[in-house]
């Protein structure tokens, strides 16, 4: 409120400050063209007062115009209606749009990480088989060394495959025997530990019967339990000895 009329009090000391001016402007104007003192100074208070008169004139309709507008003004803001620049219907799709625009960056992210893992996975899976093969080929050939002289080519590829069978821990019903010569039981005992303990794929007496069939002419007249005793006996006798690891062998 003392704002205000400061700024009353201001407006209104500049204007009866402008009103003296014009004042003393007319006085001096007519003293120098002959007027005696008296009639200039009657002029002078009838300029000032004048002048104020007419910003007190000004000041009222003014005012009072100023005022109509502005009501007038707010009275047909208040009576518009609002209007949505967006329909409803149209703001929710551009609302789903906005969504959509921050959900798909995170959805391809997401299925791009999908992508990577099932590509690790398979990366993990053909590395883990080329591991396998790699170790049934070093089998295959360990057992092409040991047997090649006491076997024919035929039954040599046949305990290949048989062996295949074994490492894969596939059903024994595909083994066929293979005959060898100047091999003792003990030799192919050694072959068996060698081999369970290469692959580990099952236990001892799976081991123990892989040997009863694939060698079922030698081993006709052995159990497959007494084998299994017997996979270790005598590590460094006979043609095959046991192998920690034959893959340098």
């Amino acid at each position: 409120m003392k704002i205000k009329y400061f700024e009353y009090i201001t407006v209104y000391l500049s204007v009866f400050l402008v009103c003296i001016l014009i004042g003393v402007m007319v006085r001096s104007v007519l003293i120098e063209i002959g007027i005696d003192q008296y009639t200039a100074g009657v002029f002078f208070w009838i300029s000032s007062g004048f002048g104020i008169l007419v910003f007190a004139i000004l000041s009222l309709l003014f005012n009072d115009l100023a005022e109509r507008l502005l009501k007038r003004f707010l009275k047909a803001k208040k009576n518009e209606s609002p209007v949505n620049p967006i329909p409803s219907e149209g703001f929710e799709k551009l609302q789903v749009k906005r969504l959509d625009a921050l959900v798909e960056p995170e959805l391809a992210e997401n299925k791009n990480s999908e992508i990577d893992i099932e590509l690790i996975r398979e990366q993990q899976q053909n590395i883990v088989k080329n591991q396998r093969l790699a170790r049934i080929d070093s089998a295959i050939r360990y057992a092409q060394k040991q047997f090649a002289l006491y076997t024919s080519d035929d039954d040599l590829k046949q305990l290949c495959e048989n062996l295949i069978i074994y490492a894969e821990n596939l059903n024994f019903e595909k083994i066929k025997p293979v005959k060898v010569k100047d091999l003792s039981n003990l030799d192919l005992y050694h072959f068996g530990w060698n081999i369970w303990n290469f692959f580990k794929v099952s236990r001892q007496e799976r081991a123990a019967k892989f040997l009863k069939l694939s060698f079922a002419d030698a081993l006709k007249d052995v159990e497959e339990n007494s084998i299994k005793t017997h996979l270790k006996d005598d590590e460094q006798k006979g043609s095959i000895k046991i192998l920690a690891d034959f893959r340098d062998f």
